[in-house]
């Protein structure tokens, strides 16, 4: 069974298709993001983007997500909330109040804290621990 994660945005379908496009630059996501809309309102031609839907195939996928997340929250201004869930009932959310101020460091215990919550084992293993990867 292939692992995905939801992210929701907070900012709304215009927010979430930022995430979106930013997901989409992103090499080693192409074809991996999957847009879900809404439920359609009466009246309607379709619903608005609700979430994104990412296929983690790979710790690196789940790293580029990770970093990604919180490279486009450090942008945001305002209050943005990302809510990542996974299909194992995992759910973590990230605020661009908590990002924005970070350093590199900082920064990179964020993107490891994503990464360990949306693939607690594999991801570890694919970056290499053990074989010289930090």
């Amino acid at each position: 069974m292939l692992d995905i994660v939801t992210l929701s945005v907070s900012g709304g379908a215009k927010d979430a298709a930022d995430l979106a496009a930013w997901l989409d630059e992103e090499d080693d996501l192409r074809g991996l993001v999957r847009r879900e809309p809404g439920p359609v309102p009466e009246g309607a031609l379709g619903g608005e983007l609700q979430q994104l839907v990412v296929s983690l195939t790979s710790g690196g996928v789940v790293t580029a997500v990770a970093s990604v997340v919180v490279a486009w929250l450090r942008r945001r201004t305002g209050s943005v909330t990302v809510r990542v869930t996974g299909r194992d009932g995992f759910e973590l959310e990230v605020r661009a109040e908590q990002v924005r101020n970070m350093d590199s460091e900082q920064l990179r215990a964020q993107v490891d804290q994503l990464v360990s919550a949306a693939w607690p084992d594999g991801a570890r293993r694919e970056l290499g621990e053990g074989d010289g990867g930090e």
